[in-house]
């Protein structure tokens, strides 16, 4: 309906042989509020820069992975949530780097349906990356994936950190490879959360 009206608008101007400019200024207007009234899916995470942006796949691949706390990681708890996945090593120094401001933000957020959930590609398993947890205070699921085989259902994952953006339907909405540029990301983050919120 939405659309056919956008449509109707654009080809209605040409039958004003008067004041033509005003009208097609008026259809500009009509069509671009429609264009922000349909699929915003073209119109998130604009303003980040194409650096480090990765092609992503569609959905969100079948997860059901033991967590750090000896619960189960899988595909329900990503459901009505806004979801950051980090594939990251305890070797792996721009990982590091970006932790804090993750755990920041999950703090900020803890009461929004909203998560980070840790993805460690380190071989050793959960002894080597338990310490380092908890001296960072990583207050979010953490599961492993040393062969990386759940990094290529991702699309591949192939150095860190990288960091995917999955909503709460399970669409991977972004990808980055490298430090994740949070201070970019968030506004629509937070946009994305507010729809859910409200829905």
């Amino acid at each position: 309906m939405m659309a056919n009206f956008c449509n109707m608008v654009f080809l209605t101007t040409f039958r004003f042989p008067r004041g033509l400019l005003a009208t097609l200024l008026f259809a500009v207007v009509l069509l671009m509020g429609c264009a922000e009234s349909s699929d915003t899916d073209g119109l998130l995470f604009s303003n980040v820069p194409e650096m480090g942006r990765i092609p992503t796949i569609d959905m969100l691949p079948s997860i059901d992975h033991e967590r750090l706390n000896g619960e189960r990681l899988t595909k329900a708890d990503f459901e009505g949530k806004i979801s950051v996945v980090n594939f990251w090593a305890t070797w792996c120094g721009p990982c590091i780097v970006e932790i804090p401001e993750f755990v920041a933000l999950q703090e900020e957020w803890k009461d929004r349906p909203f998560q980070f959930i840790g993805v460690s590609m380190d071989e050793e398993g959960f002894d080597i990356i338990r310490p380092f947890v908890e001296d960072f205070m990583m207050q979010y699921p953490q599961i492993m994936d040393p062969r990386g085989e759940l990094g290529e259902e991702f699309g591949g994952v192939y150095a860190l950190p990288v960091t995917f953006v999955v909503d709460g339907d399970g669409s991977v909405l972004a990808g980055n490879a490298g430090l994740f540029p949070l201070h970019d990301y968030k506004p629509d983050l937070d946009r994305l959360l507010t729809l859910l919120e409200n829905v």
